[in-house]
């Protein structure tokens, strides 16, 4: 009697080598000064880090910004134009960056919804803001309180819109269809009046490349072409606060 032949079993999907996960990527879109005082605008695709998306993601379209002219809305401010700050008068735009933030497809790991946060009509009185206010993830807002010179010495600090959600006047949003959110470079940093509050200028903080190896901090400063390197950004007088330490402020 005839043997039969052994047919080998195939691999099974466990027995085979693991996809490795592509890392998430994100367009960034970019318009700058040059120093001929010409505007150049491109787009690149860059990871989706937290240091590279914080540099996109400060205001929501419609956020109303001072100029001489009256207020801009952030969509329609080019580079070269006089905005208005808080303390330092009128300054030159220099770069405006912006991106697409789109709601995740299903649950996707590691991967958390966008939540923008919506400040109602004078949520902190009157003018404050003028109308409702919409920031993107990374806003911060100036925070004047002398229990701040306890945390960082000094009697104000830039602090994450979020960290003033309340649930009632401030709020967190959390869109179903893409949003455009924008943020603004000077020469330093700079607070901003949009919507009659005080907002911070993109500044990467003086860390910003600790954590970056050198082809991801190469990649990174290339969104930057009017800050000329990792000097280029300016200074930076006001310190920042994070969340946690503004809510520890209640209980100093």
């Amino acid at each position: 009697m005839g043997q039969t032949a052994t047919v080998p079993e195939r691999a099974t999907r466990s027995d085979r080598q693991p996809r490795r996960a592509l890392p998430l990527t994100r367009r960034y879109e970019v318009a700058f000064l040059t120093p001929q005082d010409t505007v150049e605008e491109f787009s690149r695709v860059a990871p989706a880090l937290p240091a590279f998306e914080e540099a996109f993601s400060a205001f929501g379209r419609g956020a109303l910004v001072s100029t001489p002219e009256g207020f801009v809305a952030v969509e329609d401010l080019v580079p070269g134009m006089q905005v208005e700050t808080a303390d330092n008068g009128l300054q030159t735009l220099l770069w405006v960056g912006s991106i697409t933030m789109v709601p995740p497809a299903g649950d996707i790991d590691g991967v958390e919804a966008p939540r923008l946060t919506r400040i109602s009509t004078e949520a902190f009185g009157p003018d404050r803001p003028l109308p409702d206010l919409i920031l993107g993830p990374y806003a911060r807002l100036l925070y004047k309180n002398v229990r701040c010179m306890d945390v960082l010495g000094t009697a104000s600090a830039f602090v994450p819109a979020e960290a003033f959600r309340d649930g009632l006047s401030v709020i967190a949003v959390s869109p179903i269809a893409p949003v455009r959110v924008y943020h603004l470079g000077f020469a330093g940093q700079q607070t901003l009046r949009a919507n009659g509050l005080d907002v911070e200028s993109y500044h990467p903080g003086p860390q910003f490349g600790a954590r970056m190896d050198r082809t991801t901090l190469q990649l990174f400063l290339s969104l930057f072409p009017h800050a000329s390197g990792r000097e280029g950004f300016g200074p930076m007088k006001i310190p920042r606060m994070t969340s946690y330490e503004f809510e520890t402020l209640g209980e100093l």
